[in-house]
């Protein structure tokens, strides 16, 4: 059985990528910072559907799976479960960013950027230059709610503490009648 990433990527791209990718991690070392943690400014909500179906959806739109990009990682510390671009032409001068992680099969957390496009900018992009978090996020969310998905964009840490004084409030209830 595969796992949910290697349902996700293409295969031949997705073998090309972690085959090369001790290469590509060296380089991209080199000449830039391709380790970074998802901010909070780049998150754009929870969509409740199944990933494969969301990432179908994407690419009905014109997003492409994005093999380089590989380093994201969430506050929660869970691995991303994908990765994609948009761009209005192959060497548009930038780029939309997304980065998916499932929390189960019914759930994904979408996080967003703007940024250069990697094809036409690799120097900039690897150093990361000119990211437009808050941007990319409210671009990314626009997108979603245009094409009628549902999108929670209440963060993980809200929704903990609100669902944990929803509980609270159910138990001093009952303990009242």
């Amino acid at each position: 059985m595969q796992s949910i990433v290697e349902t996700l990527e293409p295969n031949v791209p997705y073998r090309v990528r972690t085959r090369l990718g001790p290469l590509i991690t060296r380089l991209g070392r080199t000449l830039g910072q391709p380790e970074y943690r998802l901010r909070d400014t780049e998150y754009v909500g929870t969509v409740q559907q199944p990933l494969d179906e969301f990432t179908e959806t994407l690419q009905t739109h014109g997003f492409e799976w994005d093999p380089l990009a590989w380093y994201h990682q969430p506050s929660v510390g869970s691995d991303p479960n994908g990765s994609w671009a948009y761009r209005r032409a192959l060497l548009a001068d930038r780029q939309i960013h997304i980065i998916l992680i499932a929390h189960s099969p019914e759930y994904i957390d979408v996080f967003a950027h703007e940024e250069y496009n990697w094809l036409r900018h690799p120097i900039k992009h690897l150093r990361q230059v000119g990211i437009k978090r808050k941007a990319g996020r409210n671009k990314m969310r626009q997108w979603i709610e245009s094409h009628g998905i549902e999108v929670d964009v209440n963060s993980r840490r809200r929704r903990r503490v609100t669902d944990a004084v929803k509980d609270l409030r159910k138990y001093l209830e009952s303990l009242i009648q």
